[in-house]
């Protein structure tokens, strides 16, 4: 083999005639890293590089910059570079068929500099040949505005069904292609966790780490307390209810901690999902969910903001987020300016379906029909429940009407609670009236303190619905035992409840209440007839319908 050139790999790497350039394969120190930037100066002792490297394992540090030429035992390897079939055994059928891969795909991603002026702009799109998805033509518009912004922020307001989380994952992966980012936030709702997860890997081959209190107490387990996730992963999907918490919000601020004077940012892409939640409150104080948010932002080069309602008809609201996605276009004000309706289109990506369909040559998506209220005629027994907890509700206000604000607002919320219960179903509301008996069975009363703690409780924000319901009955518990300094004014009032409870079919006194089937259930009765008539044709199901139930308390 000639002076200066050895094998790695099999491959013929060269040691030292060859210049550093970007995207580059480097050997240093015992380490395999992608050269991202070049700098020659001229010296001395001739002309000098000094290369930016960024590591492609797990240790530490990421990325570092060094003197090339001063560099002992350095290697590149060069993008063209075969196999030594002299001075090395045959390679086997599988890595032969990996090589031969491997150079397909390089070929179509032209990572290299060809001529010294930055192809950046004429670099050919990559990612969607790189995923295991079918990319409509609609959803290359997102990827191709980003590609022109030198720093990319972009709110991504399609309709639902669209495929946001696409468009999101295709610009994720050229930007990871062309080098430009590394390290990547997705802030989701707690329930879509593993779908991005799942969805990231298998239709971009992207791994991402989730990041939630198990996860980071086996990673202590594993490295040391001191262990920071949010230090020790590159890519990190986590929920931005668990983000909001005081402990792990320092934690992820203290990984976020950079030298003075350094230029660049700790993170590089920060991916929100249904941002609209973390949007600015029209009155008042901002939740905990958006000011979380505002301290984020600042960390991350890259910004992208998803969301298919991202407008709740408070223009406060809306431009409040987008200063947070783009502060030097917008900032908050509750009326848009001309000026900034007119940049708005550069950072705002907002199609419809019947948009999509009209402007394509046969229908993509299907006809939306308008909505249609489904009246619910409630049965007898359904009816005398209401009307009880009416009487109820009526006596609860009259007792606490002339006592103090703290007692009247622990009186409200303790009927609030109920009533919201009833508003749902049948079996929801007997099984909160039982836990609100349950209460009214202690020894000592709830004070007002505490009925104002479970309220407080109840409505801080959770993306646990298992953890939400668990709130809900606590706090029934909590209403009853309030309760019980005005049970015996209340009596009547609640022996009719109890009454109308039993008529459904309860028995409050068999213990877990979702066991129990009521007589009657309107809503459920409506559902079963909606679906019939929807799905089902002569008796049997139809093959080409689908139905999707979204509930929401208003």
């Amino acid at each position: 083999m000639g002076r200066g050139m050895l094998r790695e790999g099999g491959l013929v790497t060269n040691t030292s005639h060859s210049i550093p350039r970007v995207g580059m394969f480097a050997t240093v120190r015992n380490r395999r890293g992608v050269i991202s930037a070049v700098e020659p100066f001229d010296g001395d002792r001739g002309r000098l590089h000094l290369v930016h490297l960024d590591y492609k394992d797990d240790q530490r540090p990421h990325s570092e910059r060094l003197l090339w030429e001063k560099e002992p035992r350095r290697a590149l390897l060069e993008p063209t570079a075969l196999p030594d079939i002299a001075g090395s055994d045959p390679m086997p059928e599988a890595d032969y068929d990996a090589l031969l891969r491997a150079a397909r795909w390089t070929s179509a991603s032209p990572y290299l500099d060809p001529d010294g002026e930055g192809p950046v702009r004429r670099m050919p799109v990559s990612s969607p040949f790189h995923g295991a998805v079918q990319v409509e033509d609609y959803q290359l518009i997102p990827l191709l505005k980003a590609l022109r912004m030198p720093r990319v922020n972009l709110l991504i307001a399609d309709d639902v069904g669209l495929g946001k989380t696409i468009e999101a994952g295709l610009i994720l992966s050229e930007l990871l292609l062309r080098r430009r980012i590394h390290r990547v936030l997705i802030l989701t709702p707690a329930a879509l966790r593993l779908q991005w997860r799942d969805e990231m890997w298998e239709k971009f081959s992207l791994p991402f780490d989730l990041v939630d209190r198990a996860a980071t107490h086996q990673l202590q387990r594993r490295l040391g307390m001191d262990a920071n996730p949010w230090r020790s992963y590159s890519r990190i999907i986590t929920s931005y209810h668990y983000l909001r918490q005081q402990d792990v919000l320092e934690q992820f601020r203290a990984a976020c901690r950079t030298p003075d004077g350094s230029p660049h940012l700790p993170w590089d892409l920060l991916i929100v999902d249904e941002c609209h939640n973390l949007m600015p409150s029209a009155f008042g104080d901002d939740s905990d969910l958006c000011r979380m948010l505002r301290q984020l932002a600042p960390q991350f080069e890259h910004r992208l903001f998803l969301s298919a309602t991202p407008h709740n008809g408070h223009t406060r609201c809306f431009t409040g987020l987008l200063e947070i996605l783009d502060p030097v276009r917008f900032s908050q004000t509750g009326e848009l300016k001309p000026a900034e309706r007119a940049r708005m289109p550069q950072v705002v990506i907002r199609r419809l379906k019947r948009e999509i369909n009209e402007r394509s040559d046969r229908p993509k998506f299907c006809t939306r029909r308008p909505p249609r209220a489904l009246l619910l005629p409630l049965s007898a027994p359904e009816a005398a429940l209401s009307a009880a907890f009416g009487e109820f509700r009526r006596a609860v206000k009259r007792l606490i009407a002339r006592g103090e604000r703290r007692r009247r607002r622990a009186g409200s919320f303790a009927v609030e609670i109920l009533g919201k219960r009833l508003l749902s179903c049948p079996t929801a509301f007997a099984e909160s009236w039982r836990r609100a008996k349950e209460g009214l069975q202690l020894e000592e009363a709830a004070s007002d303190a505490e009925l104002a703690a479970a309220e407080r409780s109840l409505r801080q924000e959770t993306g646990d619905d298992r953890e939400a319901e668990q709130r809900q009955q606590i706090a029934a518990s909590v209403a009853g035992a309030w309760l019980k300094t005005v049970a015996d004014e209340l009596r009547g009032e609640i022996d009719a409840i109890d009454r109308a409870v039993a008529a459904l079919g309860f028995d409050l006194d068999r213990g877990d209440i979702s066991d129990q089937d009521p007589a009657h259930d309107s809503r459920f009765t409506a559902l079963v007839a909606l679906i019939d008539e929807l799905l089902r044709e002569d008796g049997r199901w139809k093959d080409d319908e689908r139905l999707v139930v979204f509930t929401e308390y208003k």
